[in-house]
């Protein structure tokens, strides 16, 4: 995207400057290719200058109680304001910093295509070039063209990266880290050691589970085997016991007693639970309340015998039932009389409530307890019958396991019933028992403690994943170092033939600028540095920064900045001056340059033939020198302030001279 910066003016109250305005539109169009502001040495050059980085970079937003705040400070001023008027690409754009210089502050406001908001906040296209580094590039002094080839003050390199998106390439790495930082945001391990250590517990679970399937089947093939072997000895058991006939009859009634005589116990325990469910069983209490219920309701005749529903059935007809007919006032009468009546549904609940209470309790109110008195004293004696019945089989058994042959067989029988429930002991803790361990604990677990086949293939399958997820994230990682070295390679190789084109072209145009001269760039790194020597002289400094900028903004196709310069020419030699004239308005699309009287020789005149004449030239001086004063009164479109003096034209801006006064 095409990015056009263009200055349209500035207004500056209040500050160490003279109060003016300045405008470098052409009538109501572009501003002038080349704007010239002519001021003595003193008169607040320089402050205009910083005023307008200042402005352009936001650097004074932060500071409070400041130093660099107060040194903007007018004579006598509590309040100053310095507004710059801009054009971004065909839109209008203003940067306002109001100076409170009792508190020390600046605040910013910032005027777009979305109205003013407080602060300052160009528009993110602009934002890597309105920073308080790459201003210093386009907005250009003599301490600047130094400060190029010290790498702590500047950085070439970054103002190359930005004006050619090189920088991209570096926030395209910064991307990929930031991805793989929220895509990995929860994974406590995102390497080859986290991969190490869920495959090893993945492994350990698998083969636990493995271990314990074999266990429990083992068990299982046990398990059948000595049940089939104590039904064989429960049979031969009682194969002992019969082979005396006599006993064995006895055995048999006595068992068959047994046998009956629990299941009596057994139905008459369901009966007496099936009484104890009715709360009139349980306590005479409960049935005289129901027998109160009931004789009340009889009391009051509930329910009647006519129901609600027959009333507005009645409403309906045309006569009554007494033969009178029913007109609209008799019918509402009917209908409102209604409601006193009960629905036929609650008719039909207080029927069948009526009923079953005298179904449930019947005459007297001691009747159910009495009877659940009496099942109880039965189920007693049940239960004594049956007790005796046992004790009795109990004797018999002992009686016969006289008999050697019985008594080895009892107790081979009771063995094998010992070896089957150790057996089924040990199989119900392969079961659910430790079923509901949350996952999130599973690693503090070892494998070997766990017997439980459920926890064991949860853990297996939560460890499976976390095996799946971090060979995925092991994968996206390699896939990030392998972008993020073409990205760092890609940025290399382009910021080091980018350095190596523009040192070239530089180089060509110091050797245009100062033909007689063997002054070049050796290498651009985070500074210029120069070919054989650190330092030029002044004016050999000033020259290798325009070249340099000369050759980054004209490389530029896509960025159009404007170009602002003090003392352009102040300490470079004459004969070199022309060349600078004819350069400088090839820097940018915009150039404004703050000059004093004395640069002038040798350098407007060629610079107005490389600017083909159009040029706007501008005096600003402060008050205080009588003549000037009335000379300046004298030309049209003057603008004065309370303590300056802004004159338009080139008439008096060739005749004003630094010493005048």
């Amino acid at each position: 995207m095409t990015t056009t910066l263009r200055i349209l003016g500035w207004k500056a109250e209040g500050l160490r400057c003279p109060d003016h305005e300045v405008d470098f539109r052409q009538g109501r169009d572009s501003p002038y290719p080349v704007s010239l502001i002519q001021m003595r040495n003193g008169t607040g050059k320089t402050t205009t200058l910083r005023l307008l980085r200042a402005a352009l970079s936001g650097s004074l937003e932060e500071q409070r109680n400041s130093d660099a705040v107060g040194e903007f400070r007018g004579d006598g001023s509590d309040m100053g304001k310095f507004e710059l008027r801009l054009e971004y690409s065909g839109r209008p754009l203003t940067l306002l910093m109001e100076f409170d210089f009792v508190t020390r502050s600046v605040q910013y406001k910032t005027t777009g295509r979305d109205g003013q908001k407080s602060g300052f906040g160009p528009e993110r296209t602009l934002a890597r070039f309105l920073n308080e580094k790459f201003v210093n590039f386009f907005v250009f002094d003599g301490e600047l063209a130094d400060d190029l080839r010290d790498p702590e003050k500047t950085d070439a390199r970054k103002a190359m990266e930005s004006l050619f998106q090189v920088d991209l390439l570096d926030l395209m790495k910064r991307s990929v880290e930031e991805y793989w930082e929220r895509r990995t945001k929860t994974e406590t391990a995102k390497g080859q050691r986290g991969l190490t250590e869920s495959l090893k517990r993945f492994q350990s679970w698998s083969a636990r589970l493995e271990s314990l399937k074999q266990e429990m089947n083992a068990l299982g093939r046990n398990l059948k085997d000595v049940e089939t072997r104590l039904e064989r000895q429960e049979r031969k058991y009682g194969d002992e016991i019969n082979k005396e006939k006599a006993r064995g009859d006895k055995m048999t009634q006595a068992r068959e007693r047994v046998d009956a005589l629990k299941n009596e116990v057994n139905e008459t325990t369901k009966s007496v639970l099936d009484n104890m469910r009715d709360p009139q069983a349980l306590s005479s209490a409960f049935a005289t309340a129901l027998l109160d219920l009931k004789s009340g309701l009889d009391r009051v005749k509930l329910p009647e015998s006519a129901a609600r529903e027959w009333f507005e059935e009645l409403s309906e007809e045309d006569r009554c039932v007494c033969g009178r007919p029913i007109d609209e006032d008799t019918r509402a009468v009917i209908r409102g009389r209604a409601k006193n009546y009960l629905g036929s549904d609650d008719v039909i609940l207080l029927n069948r409530i009526k009923s079953d209470i005298s179904g449930a309790v019947g005459a007297s109110p001691s009747g159910p307890s009495e009877a659940l008195s009496e099942r109880l004293r039965e189920l007693a004696g049940q239960s004594r019958r049956r007790q005796e019945a046992e004790n009795d089989f109990i004797l018999l058994l002992r009686e016969a396991e006289g008999d050697e042959a019985v008594k080895a067989a009892r107790e081979e029988r009771d063995r094998l019933a010992r070896e089957r429930d150790d057996i089924l002991e040990k199989l119900r803790r392969y079961g659910d028992k430790d079923g509901k361990i949350p996952v999130d604990r599973l690693k503090s677990l070892d494998p070997e403690t766990v017997f439980s086949i459920r926890v064991a293939e949860a853990a297996k399958d939560h460890f499976q994943k976390e095996v799946d997820q971090r060979e995925k994230i092991l994968r996206l990682r390699e896939r990030r170092d392998i972008l993020a070295r073409i990205l760092k390679r890609a940025y290399e190789t382009a910021e080091r033939k980018i350095a190596d084109e523009i040192r070239h072209e530089t180089n060509e145009r110091i050797a245009r600028l100062m033909p007689y001269n063997d002054i070049r760039v050796k290498r651009i790194d985070g500074a210029l540095l120069l070919q054989d020597k650190l330092s030029g002289s002044v004016g050999e400094n000033v020259s290798v920064g325009y070249a340099f900028l000369a050759t980054l903004f004209d490389r530029a196709e896509e960025h159009h900045l404007p170009f602002v310069v003090d003392s352009p020419v102040g300490s470079i030699d004459l004969d070199i001056r022309p060349r600078i004239g004819e350069l400088l308005p090839k820097l940018a699309g915009q150039v404004i340059a703050f000059i004093i009287g004395a640069e002038r020789d040798r350098f407007v005149r060629s610079l107005e033939a490389a600017s083909g004449g159009d040029v706007q030239y501008l005096t600003l001086f402060r008050k205080g020198i009588s003549h000037l004063e009335e000379r300046a009164a004298a030309v049209p479109a003057t603008a004065e302030t309370g303590n300056g003096f802004c004159v338009p034209g080139r008439e008096f801006f060739v005749d004003f001279h630094d010493e005048d006064g």
